[in-house]
């Protein structure tokens, strides 16, 4: 998937402040959809783990 698609899911996903548990699992799914994973989607991933962690986005179950 292209890295652009991610960043527009990862969007979509954070519109409410809010992160679903199968939201998540559809950005990491779409992340190893091509079985490899770039530094740049790493580094959106773990931005989006850094927003849960600090609070700034709530997981939701």
């Amino acid at each position: 998937m292209e890295i652009q698609q991610i960043k527009a899911m990862i969007e979509r996903a954070l519109a409410d402040g809010r992160l679903s548990r199968q939201e998540d699992d559809d950005i990491k799914a779409a992340i190893f959809s091509d079985k490899k994973v770039t530094e740049e989607e790493m580094k959106l991933y773990r931005e989006l783990q850094k927003q849960v962690f600090e609070g700034d986005i709530i997981l939701d179950n």
